[in-house]
């Protein structure tokens, strides 16, 4: 698969049609820290995994669920102090989010 075969396929799997033919993302905002979202992805490819993103589109990055280890993109050493906090005080909430959507694809 091309790179835009890849993403067309990845944005496919995260989205809905409506009947009325409007298309969205289905994706659910965990929580927020100074600028970065937390998101999840219903039924999203394993390993399970969370995602930050910046307000300004300079950070996408994807987190694993089990020990918050960088999966890819890029962020800072701050950001990451960051994002680990609020992964060791809600791991028990984003890992509820996972099972109950069925991450397990």
């Amino acid at each position: 698969m091309n790179p835009i075969e890849i993403y067309l396929l990845r944005a496919l799997n995260n989205t809905q049609v409506l009947p009325d033919g409007t298309v969205y993302e289905i994706k659910q905002q965990m929580g927020r820290i100074n600028g970065l979202k937390i998101e999840m992805y219903h039924n999203d490819h394993n390993p399970p995994h969370f995602h930050v993103k910046s307000n300004c589109g300079t950070i996408d990055a994807t987190f694993k669920l089990d020990d918050c280890s960088l999966l890819n993109g890029e962020i800072s050493r701050a950001d990451y102090q960051r994002i680990k906090y609020f992964f060791d005080s809600k791991k028990e909430i984003l890992v509820k989010f996972w099972e109950e959507t069925k991450g397990n694809k």
